[in-house]
């Protein structure tokens, strides 16, 4: 099951004991909600850049069909139908390049920002991970400074339990 935000949100703890100061557990907690909601948009930002360049290669491809070319027939002379025939194919010709050259930088400028998105991505995901990484660490090292504390105690009170049995003894 995925933890989501407003399970933190939502999510208490029972006392036991000492327990935790309850004002830093919650407040701790809202930091955390408050990291995922700020990763969660900027995911959702790069998913939108991905969909325009998508969307914007997809226009590109769809504007630019591929134009049958004309072959000019060879004439005795030059009519002024065939010199406009001719020129009309030489732009024709012209066009087809152009478009196909803006396809291709069209292709390669979603193709970097795909790549710019997944490395972002990457980015987010690793840090997330190392963050985490170091909230356990930090958990860890509470648990242990709590036992440690527990069981310091716990002699603590067995000295002075000790000590009252000497006493009523004596």
């Amino acid at each position: 099951m995925a933890i989501t935000i407003d399970d933190i949100y939502d999510k208490e703890f029972a006392l036991k004991g000492g327990g935790y100061d309850r004002d830093d557990v919650d407040q701790f907690l809202d930091e955390i909600c408050d990291e995922m909601t700020s990763m969660q948009e900027k995911i959702a930002a790069l998913e939108s850049d991905l969909q325009k360049a998508q969307d914007e290669l997809k226009t590109a491809r769809e504007a630019v069909k591929p134009a049958p070319v004309v072959q000019a027939q060879p004439a005795a002379e030059e009519t002024p139908i065939a010199k406009t025939s001719s020129t009309l194919e030489s732009i024709l010709l012209s066009a087809q390049r152009l478009a196909d050259e803006e396809v291709d930088k069209a292709k390669e400028k979603a193709a970097q920002i795909i790549k710019d998105a997944e490395d972002q991505a990457s980015r987010l995901v690793d840090d997330a991970q190392e963050e985490k990484e170091a909230l356990t660490k930090n958990m860890e090292t509470l648990r242990a400074a709590a036992a440690d504390y527990r069981k310091s105690f716990q002699e603590l009170l067995k000295k002075y339990q000790d000590m009252l049995d000497s006493d009523q003894q004596g």
